[in-house]
């Protein structure tokens, strides 16, 4: 006889662990007792269970993994206490105990709301089985209700629910936040530091210098975490730290909340809404001192969002530095890529860099994108400019070559390699010492001021199909190749690969176009000759599909509905059949021993009727998918597609290995078991 699985499901969420009736032990107990009363031969039980979570979604480690049993066949049966275990929600429990476990012939048993599907052939249950499941979802979300309220007075009350405390604090015995004596001190220097005027960007760099453990590092040292601190800080932990009231002893809370019951998202709650109780804890930072340090910070944000000022040269620095620019006389420190200092005050063209600004220019023009520009430099291996720079001032480094598209249209775009003097785009607030954008008409431009590396012409010729490229771009949703969307890979690295279509279109693998020693460095593949491997494999796969059945054989209705059906009133039978048994073994019209005799053979029988209904209906399963590869292949034949859709339907990816050899993942089943 077939094994025969029943999945006892056990759940335990953190409310009802105060109620001794849900008590794992005692839901193990009611399913055990359960289960023995079935008296199911050969029946192996498993014990699934999830505490600690809510039943309001299905996101819980057991219940999946349970339905992933399901799913493969594994289990026949499932048993919990109540409806209200499996889910508390409405919508999900009718989902599975209506569709889904019907679906692979798994019978659904909860004990205590007296359910078994069994009894429930080809029925939902009735209403008293939907009213059940919207009481369940009622009082949880009548419970999420009164837990949120209850912390909501609890915040009111001052009392910090919240499981950890900010960096600079530990919680004492009594739960109340108490300085921590070394990260209090590092809080109370950030802030001695921003009252110093010192920028957000300098105390970074001097934690990072000094090797100063992240708060997150800190806290996790503390709890005894064996890790390596990297103690890289960033200016936005400076930040939050600088602008957090509760270093001043006050207590804020209830700036999130939960999105929806059964969620686990949160969203911000207006500022308004905030519980904010002065004096709650003891301070790191006087009230006049955090009060010094937002003045601070919201001047330094003020003066990099208010316009500049009317006349920003008015020191003689600045003044003097405003006519040496006007004259053509201010340069800046290091020359941009393509060019070399002559003297103080003119610029030399550097040849070997002025070749790839030309080369640079040159494809633009042909119409070439930033990326494919970058894709041709990089397998060229030419250095990037920084790298350039490095090497050129005799800095001993292994360049990358790895060019992005903003390298190459940084160079594209900038009008300087016409031999024109820029200065003035970005100038310093006399006031505030911040430097601040100035629009390009108010910038400084001096045409043929420097040696020009490519003619106004070729300059304003590349930047005409720039500029039409970017117009179609923008009217454009896809760009139109065949394989796009990405499904190209590399079968080496397994990044996508790009498409090229500068001269003849190819794809290129740009991963590893800095690492020579990859098995997929310079790797790259004809479109045209893929697109058409494509297609012939997918036209040959068609053939073999129709050749191998009786296509119109297969699209006429099967008897594998009319073996359900007939299937699922013998179980029907057997079941009231087993009702009569029973009932006359009360009456005393027949034996123990003559009643559980017919009622194993009764199991016994429903058993095999349920594997032969779920072999039928795989069976069934298995004849529409054949119809509908069927119908697709002779779609394919007769070339009612196109490309793209046939490409779109039935290719997930394909992968791409040197030596052309391509790997196909199919949508279709069907067509990855041809050939």
């Amino acid at each position: 006889m077939a094994k025969y699985t029943i999945a006892e499901y056990i759940r335990l969420s953190i409310e009802d662990d105060k109620t001794e009736s849900l008590s794992i032990p005692n839901q193990r107990m009611i399913l055990d007792r359960h289960i023995d009363s079935l008296d199911i031969p050969n029946a192996e039980v498993l014990t699934f269970i999830d505490n600690g979570h809510t039943g309001l979604n299905m996101e819980r480690p057991a219940v999946q993994e349970l339905l992933e049993l399901v799913r493969s066949g594994g289990v026949q049966a499932i048993a919990v206490k109540d409806f209200s275990r499996f889910s508390r929600s409405a919508l999900d429990s009718g989902y599975f105990i209506e569709q889904v476990f019907p679906l692979y012939g798994v019978r659904f048993i909860s004990v205590s709301d007296n359910f078994d599907s069994i009894n429930y052939v080809n029925d939902t249950g009735g209403l008293d089985v939907a009213f059940k499941f919207l009481m369940h979802e009622y009082y949880s979300q009548d419970l999420s209700k009164k837990v949120k309220s209850a912390k909501r007075i609890q915040m009111k009350r001052g009392e910090n629910i919240v499981a950890n405390t900010i960096y600079g604090y530990v919680k004492s015995d009594s739960g109340r936040w108490e300085p921590d004596t070394i990260s209090s001190e590092v809080v109370r220097r950030i802030f001695r530091m921003a009252m110093d005027g010192q920028p957000l960007t300098q105390i970074r760099d001097a934690f990072c210098a000094e090797r100063i453990p992240t708060p997150q590092e800190y806290i996790e040292l503390r709890r005894g975490k064996d890790i390596l601190p990297l103690c890289v800080w960033t200016t936005r932990m400076v930040l939050h730290m600088l602008t957090n009231e509760q270093y001043t002893g006050t207590y804020v809370s209830g700036k999130q909340e939960q999105k929806a019951i059964g969620s686990h998202s949160k969203i911000h709650v207006d500022k308004a809404d905030w519980i904010v109780i002065p004096d709650s804890h003891t301070p790191i930072i006087s009230r006049e001192n955090f009060s010094a340090v937002q003045e601070i910070l919201n001047k330094h944000k003020g003066a990099r969002t208010v316009k500049p000022l009317e006349n920003p040269f008015e020191t003689d620095e600045l003044s003097s530095r405003r006519t040496k620019m006007t004259k053509g006389e201010f340069r800046a420190s290091v020359p941009i890529y393509g060019y070399v200092k002559a003297s103080e005050n003119s610029l030399a063209i550097d040849e070997p860099a002025a070749a790839v600004v030309r080369e640079i220019f040159a494809l633009a023009a042909e119409g070439a994108s930033m990326a494919e520009i970058a894709g041709r430099l990089t397998e060229k291996r030419i250095p990037k400019p920084n790298e350039y720079k490095k090497i050129a001032t005799g800095k001993s480094i292994t360049p990358t070559c790895a060019w992005s598209d903003g390298n190459v249209e940084c160079i594209a775009n900038n009008i300087q390699y016409t031999g024109a003097y820029v200065a003035g785009r970005n100038l310093k607030n006399s006031e505030t010492g911040l430097k601040y954008h100035v629009p390009q008409s108010d910038w400084i431009v001096i045409p043929g001021k420097n040696p020009a590396i490519v003619s106004k012409e070729q300059y304003d010729e590349a930047h005409a199909v720039i500029a039409e490229k970017r117009r179609k771009r923008k009217n454009m949703t896809k760009r139109d190749y065949l394989l796009r969307g990405g499904i190209i890979k590399c079968g080496c690295c397994g990044y996508a690969m790009s498409y090229d279509n500068i001269f003849d279109p190819v794809y290129r693998c740009h991963h590893t176009a800095g690492t020579p020693d990859a098995e997929c460095h310079r790797l790259k593949t004809s479109a045209s000759k893929l697109d058409e491997a494509i297609l012939t494999v997918i036209r040959k796969q068609a053939e073999v599909i129709l050749a191998s059945g009786n296509a119109a054989e297969l699209r006429k209705v099967g008897d594998n509905g009319r073996r359900i059906a007939d299937f699922e009133k013998e179980v029907a039978k057997c079941v009231e059949e087993r009702q009569r048994d029973y009932e006359q073994f009360v009456t005393r019209a027949i034996d123990r021993d003559t009643y559980l005799a017919l009622k194993t053979d009764c199991a016994e029988r429903i058993d095999r009727l349920n594997n032969q209904i779920a072999v039928s209906r795989q069976a069934e399963r298995d004849r529409q998918s054949s119809v509908k590869t069927a119908a697709l292949a002779k779609e394919i034949i007769s070339e009612t597609l196109t490309p793209r859709e046939l490409v779109e339907t039935l290719i997930d990816k394909i992968l791409v290995f040197p030596g052309d050899r391509l790997e196909i993942q199919w949508k279709i089943a069907d067509f990855s078991m041809v050939g």
